[in-house]
Order: C-alpha cells, then sequence, then structure tokens
C-alpha cells in the first residue's frame, strides 16, 4: 500500500530506518514509470546499509545491451525480498568473453547468481525463407546449444544459480501475420527457440520469461527504438519496474524464499454476498451473471494454485456450521473441504486467526499472503503483522486474479513430488494435532501414528526439494547454510561429504521429504554441515531417528566423533539446544556459535516410534 514520500521521509529524518525500509518496499509499483522507481531508489540508497538486517547476495547482471537503468531498480526490489545485492555488471557487449574467461572478473566477484540478460537480438536465427524443416530445427539447435556453452562454461568456473532470459518477440513483421503460419519465419524461429530453450533446462538454472514479462508492460511500449540505436537499452526506461519485480521474485524463489500459503476470507472474498445472511441460495457464485462468473473464475485459479503446491487455508469471520456448509454444499463451489489444509471461522479478530493458521501449520508467518476483500481487515493485518503479505483487492471481483497473479507471491523455480502433495501433507498435519488432543500420552499418540521413515543420497530426483528446505528452512536450521543446487550436486561426488534426505509417512498420509543433511568427515570427526528440517514434524522422534542413522554412518565410515554447531539467528533459536537433548556436549563457544561432539564408541540409539520403511532406497 503506498505510503507518502514525505512519510517516509519523516521516518528517515528520525532514524526509524525498519519503518523506513518497509514503508518503501511496501509502496513500490512494479507497472510505474522509471522516474517514480527511481524515487524509491534514492530513498532506499539514503539509508545506511548497516541497520537494514537485509541477507547479502552477489549478483552477477551480464548483458548484451546497457542495463544500467536496471541495475539500480533491481537492487531496489531485492531488498522488499529481504536481499542487500551486490550487483557486478560486465562492460557493454562483454557478455561472452566474461563467462567463457576462466579468470575473468565475473570468477573472482564470486556471485551467488549469474543472470544472463539476452534478448532476441542475441539470436542469430536466419533462414532462407521458404527453408525446409532440416534447416529450421538445425538453425534453433545450433541457437540453443550457444547458450548452452554459456552454462557449461559457468559450471566449470563456479557454483552461482543461473537465470536465463528466453527471447522477447519483436514488433516488426516482414511477412506480417503469414509468419505465424510457417516455420521458417523470425517470429516462429523465435518461438520455437524459446521451447527448445525451456526444454534444455538444467539443474540450477531458471529460465526468466523475458517475453512474458514484455507482454505484460505492453509490446508497443517494451522497446523504445530511439533509446537502442542511442545508447542500446533493449527495452524501455519505464518497463524497469516490472523487469526488476519478476526478477527478483524469481530470484527470491532460487534462494528458497518465496511464499507458500494463503489465507482467505470467505463472504466478498470467495463469493459475493455475506453467508450468513443470504444462504447458501442467495450468494453469488456460478454461471449466468457477471459476477458470479468472476468469483468462480478466482476459484478456479486458486485450484490451480492448490494443485502446483501452494497451502490453501481459510481465516474468516463467519458462523463455522454455516460457512463449512456452504463450502461443502454450494453446487458451483469449485474448492471444497479438502482443498484447506485449515479452516478458521469465527468471531475472533483476523490477526489472531492468522496466528491460528501458521501455527496449526507449523510455518512462519512470512510464508503467508493474506486475501480479504475488507480494506479494514488488511489494514488490521498489516499493522499486526507486517511479515504477513497482504496484497491489495479491488473492488470489482473480475479483477481479483489478475490483482493476485501479479504479485508474484508464489514465483517457482522447480516442481517435485512435494510440490504436488504439499496441501494433503499440511491437511493431514492439522488432522495430527487435533488427534494429539485425545492422547493423554504423548508415547500412545506417536506409536499410534504408525510412523515409517525413509532416506537416502541426493540425486537428480530429490536435489531440487533437498536445496529447497536448506534454503527455506530458517527455524530448524543450526547453521543456516544455504547452497544452490550446483553445490550439492558438486558434493555428492566428493569423497568426504555424505548428503542424506529424509522422508516421513504415517497413518494420516506422507509428510514428504522432511529433512536435509550434509556432512563432512574431516579426520577421525564426521561434522554436521547442514542439518535443516521441516518444522511441521517436530515432537515426533525425527531428531532421534536421524542421530541413530548419524551414529550408523559415522561407525560405517571409521569416525570416532560426531560434531554440530549452532550459529545462532533471530530465527533459529528453536534448536539452540538440540545437541544436547541428543546427548552431545559442548566442546565450543565462540561469539555465540557453540560446538556439540559425542563419542561415537559410547553414544547409545535414542528411543524413537519411528521405523525405518522396508520400502525404501538403500543409502548405501
Amino acid at each position: 500500500m503506498t505510503i507518502p514520500v514525505n512519510k517516509l521521509q519523516a521516518h528517515i529524518g528520525d532514524r526509524d530506518y525498519g519503518a523506513a525500509l518497509d514503508g518503501i518496499v511496501g509502496s513500490l509499483d512494479p507497472f510505474a514509470d522509471f522516474r517514480s522507481q527511481h524515487r524509491m531508489v534514492r530513498l532506499l540508497r539514503s539509508l545506511p546499509a548497516t541497520e537494514l538486517r537485509l541477507r547479502p547476495l552477489k549478483l552477477a547482471l551480464l548483458a548484451t545491451s546497457t542495463v544500467d537503468h536496471l541495475s539500480e531498480v533491481l537492487r531496489l526490489y531485492l531488498a522488499r525480498e529481504g536481499f542487500a545485492a551486490e550487483i557486478f555488471q560486465s562492460e557493454y557487449d562483454t557478455l561472452y568473453q566474461a563467462v567463457l574467461e576462466p579468470s575473468s572478473a565475473l570468477y573472482k566477484f564470486r556471485p551467488d547468481v549469474i543472470w544472463l540478460f539476452t534478448n532476441y537480438r542475441d539470436v542469430d536465427l536466419t533462414v532462407a525463407p521458404g527453408a525446409g524443416e532440416q534447416a529450421v530445427a538445425a538453425a534453433v539447435d545450433d541457437a540453443v546449444n550457444r547458450i548452452k556453452t554459456l552454462w557449461s562454461a559457468i559450471r566449470a568456473n563456479c557454483e552461482a544459480h543461473i537465470i536465463q532470459n528466453n527471447a522477447d518477440m519483436p514488433l516488426e513483421r516482414t511477412f506480417g501475420h503469414f509468419e505465424a503460419q510457417v516455420p521458417w519465419s523470425r517470429a516462429s524461429l523465435l518461438r520455437c527457440f524459446n521451447v527448445a530453450l525451456a526444454a534444455s533446462h538444467e539443474t540450477g538454472l531458471s529460465i526468466f520469461d523475458l517475453d512474458h514479462v514484455a507482454g505484460m508492460h505492453g509490446r508497443q511500449n517494451w522497446i523504445d527504438e530511439r533509446y537502442w540505436f542511442h545508447s542500446k537499452h533493449a527495452f524501455s526506461l519505464d518497463a524497469a519496474g516490472i523487469v526488476a519485480h519478476y526478477g527478483a521474485r524469481l530470484i527470491a524463489a532460487s534462494r528458497g524464499l518465496s511464499r507458500k500459503c494463503l489465507v482467505l476470507d470467505l463472504d466478498n472474498t470467495l463469493w459475493g454476498g455475506v453467508i450468513g445472511d443470504d444462504g447458501i441460495e442467495g450468494v453469488r457464485l456460478g454461471q449466468g451473471e457477471a459476477e458470479g462468473e468472476a468469483f468462480l473464475s478466482f476459484q478456479h485459479y486458486l485450484k490451480g494454485l492448490k494443485e502446483r503446491g501452494i497451502i490453501l487455508a481459510i481465516a474468516s469471520k463467519n458462523d463455522e456450521k454455516i460457512a463449512l456448509e456452504a463450502i461443502s454444499n454450494h453446487p458451483e463451489m469449485v474448492l471444497r473441504l479438502d482443498d484447506f489444509a485449515v479452516t478458521v471461522c469465527n468471531w475472533s479478530n483476523k490477526a489472531d486467526n492468522v496466528r491460528l493458521v501458521a501455527e496449526t501449520l507449523d510455518i512462519g508467518l512470512d510464508s503467508l499472503v493474506f486475501v480479504d476483500d475488507s480494506a479494514a481487515e488488511r489494514a488490521l493485518i498489516r499493522a499486526e503483522l507486517p511479515m504477513v503479505a497482504v496484497p491489495e483487492l479491488p473492488e470489482d471481483p473480475a479483477l481479483f486474479v489478475r490483482a493476485l497473479d501479479q504479485q508474484a507471491y508464489f514465483e517457482t523455480h522447480a516442481f517435485s513430488d512435494e510440490d504436488r502433495t504439499r496441501a494433503q501433507m499440511y491437511r493431514g498435519n492439522a488432522q495430527r494435532k487435533g488427534t494429539l488432543q485425545r492422547f493423554a500420552d504423548i508415547g500412545a499418540f506417536l506409536r499410534d501414528l504408525d510412523m515409517e521413515a525413509e532416506l537416502g543420497r541426493v540425486d537428480r530426483l530429490h536435489l531440487p526439494r533437498f536445496c529447497q528446505l536448506i534454503n527455506k528452512s530458517n527455524q530448524f536450521h543450526p547453521t543456516t547454510t544455504r547452497y544452490t543446487e550446483a553445490q550439492v550436486q558438486a558434493m555428492t561426488e566428493a569423497p568426504d561429504v555424505e548428503t542424506r534426505w529424509f522422508k516421513l509417512r504415517d497413518r494420516f498420509g506422507d509428510n514428504g521429504l522432511i529433512a536435509s543433511l550434509i556432512m563432512r568427515q574431516e579426520g577421525d570427526a564426521l561434522n554436521i554441515d547442514t542439518w535443516a528440517m521441516s518444522c511441521r514434524v517436530l515432537g515426533r522422534g525425527m531428531e532421534e531417528f536421524i542421530h541413530n542413522h548419524l551414529l550408523a554412518l559415522a561407525r560405517e565410515r571409521g569416525a570416532k566423533r560426531i560434531v554440530g554447531t549452532y550459529i545462532p539467528t533471530n530465527r533459529n533459536g528453536l534448536v539452540w539446544d538440540l545437541y544436547a537433548k541428543l546427548g552431545y556436549v559442548r566442546t565450543g563457544d565462540e561469539g555465540g556459535t557453540t560446538r556439540w561432539t559425542v563419542d561415537v564408541s559410547t553414544a547409545e540409539e535414542l528411543t524413537t516410534f519411528i521405523k525405518r520403511s522396508s520400502r525404501e532406497r538403500s543409502a548405501e
């Protein structure tokens, strides 16, 4: 929600830098002109970096065109994602030299992310009019292979995550509409190139859909030929905001920081009208009239989010029985009760109910997006729970999908089996909590869950989710180390490194991959480099199960000690005593960082109600 510039300046004058930053990033409008974007850039520059508590990020922006107008705006939008970005730019039109030369300044910079910012002019796809299918296919393959050469060079010289633009479409067409009819036209060749580029996708690489972003901005305004010929700007200055917006969201997703739960109101949000007053027959939802069809379209969009792994929850001021009956029985409802992991319907204030949703799901508030038609309720959540994302919702429900979709809260760079079934996993977790309340004895509850764990070494199938968990986990993560897929892939080939993923299932369903471990052997010690675990399985004995496996692994490798490290952050206090509870002894303390050691020869296996699955693929 936009905050007046004078109010932001007042925060800065009062040295309330946190409020100033929140106001700046909360006021960003990706579709605003370049002048408006740069006004926010200047405000961000006036804030002392040391006061902002942003995590560092090293980004290399490599382009064949001029991207100075993007760089500063991108830094602004990355601050919105929680990053203090240090951006390296190659000299104009030296992308290939920077990437292919192993001793270049690019690799000395040691970037976390490399963005290859190409455009349609960089794609050499000339064939003769009337060329046959083989000539067209060969030209497309050659163009894609030139790009893949860059990816291979980056892989050989660093472990950065790669972002690669596809080709935006030029406005001019020599053959007019006929270009859409033949495979050898410039337009058709570029479309084939984009499809082939996507099909060549590799681990640790994301495609930035530049063509889609150009369409979002408006193709007639995307390219300003005057700027191209005078200064080689590949897209207009006024498009900098939308490129930075979507680019920052994609970069954050590659670091595991996209949102994962959508908390929804009901009345005038999922349907028109008030269910308690109008009844099932009176609410506006379904075919036959514009408003009802708009709400129906919104539900179809939400259903699509759920099917790709976004958790849906309800937080509504309503009589629970009446509200849930409407969801179950209205003939036009697209979303049904089993689509929602949590339903909270009562007359408490929305902030408390949103907190309850997060607690029930065992996820952080910064994972939530709150959607409500009421401006008052949105203002309450922004004030009480500033870490929750709250998009503005227009009055017309026909615009709901666009308003939510354009925010790109749920950007992703991968799709795993866990993503596909995440909603069911979290719904099962809520059911477990309900079952726990019926047991006086925690041991009886854990036995009743009938839990089985599966484990294995990291392979290409499990790599995306393994890294996603490492990069998203903040609470159960003693060291909060972050690794790219390329870095973890390299570790799997190192003889002194062991990687393990763990899955957990019980009678309520499959929790999916819930723990990622990286261990390094140094002499007679097996060091736990990274231990990230989903908070949704806390208190079920998974920590003890993993400890028992670590003991077996250490003995197999001839290690005499297992060493764990705890580095405190403002988010991982949950695990400050993890190793003490597992029987480790504190053997070091420096600047708040503690080291914990257990003697393999005397350590005993700990009691757990989790069985090792007979169906698992061997970790050996």
